[in-house]
C-alpha cells in the first residue's frame, strides 16, 4: 500500500500515515521502517504494509519513497579504525609492555657472561639476565621466572 506521513512525533520515533486506499490514518512506528534511511517526516511518501495482528491498523515493512539511503562515509570509518588501532598500540606500548617486562636495566645491571643463578647476586638481576642477555640457563623449567629456587622464590 502506499501513502503519506501525515503526522510524526519524531522524539517517541511515531507517527501516522493516510492512504487514498483505507478510511482513517495509520499507525507507524520508526522500528518498522527499512533500515540504513533518514528519518520520517511529515509529507513523506511511504510504501507499506499492513499488520495482520493487530487491533488497530498500523503498519509494517514501511519503507521511504523517493528517499535514497544514508551512505556510511568510508573515511569516518577508517578514521576510527585507525584511532582504535593507535589507541590499542599505545596502550601496549605504555602499560602492558613495561610491566611484563620491567625495566631491570635502570638497575645498573649488565651482561657480563654470567649464565647461571650461582653466579647472580639478587633476584633483580637474575630478572635483568633473563630479559636481556643471551644463552643464560637460570629459568630451567621455562616459565619466566629465573633461579626460582636460589634467588627468586616467585615474582
Amino acid at each position: 500500500m502506499k501513502g503519506q506521513i501525515v503526522r510524526w512525533v519524531d522524539e517517541r520515533g511515531f507517527g501516522f500515515i493516510n492512504s487514498n486506499e483505507l478510511d482513517g490514518d495509520i499507525f507507524v512506528h520508526v522500528s518498522k521502517f527499512k533500515k540504513g534511511y533518514r528519518r520520517p517526516r511529515i509529507g513523506d511518501q511511504v510504501e507499506f504494509q499492513l499488520a495482520s495482528n493487530q487491533p488497530k491498523l498500523s503498519a509494517e515493512k514501511a519503507q521511504l519513497v523517493g528517499v535514497k539511503p544514508q551512505k556510511s562515509n568510508p573515511f569516518s570509518v577508517v578514521l576510527l579504525a585507525v584511532i582504535v588501532g593507535l589507541t590499542g598500540v599505545a596502550l601496549y606500548l605504555f602499560y602492558i609492555e613495561p610491566k611484563l617486562n620491567p625495566a631491570y636495566e635502570n638497575m645498573g645491571f649488565s651482561c657480563q657472561g654470567k649464565t647461571y643463578c650461582s653466579e647472580m647476586t639478587s633476584c633483580d638481576e637474575a630478572k635483568f639476565y633473563l630479559s636481556n642477555c643471551p644463552n643464560v640457563k637460570i629459568d630451567g623449567d621455562n616459565d619466566g621466572a629465573p633461579c626460582e629456587n636460589q634467588l627468586c622464590g616467585s615474582w
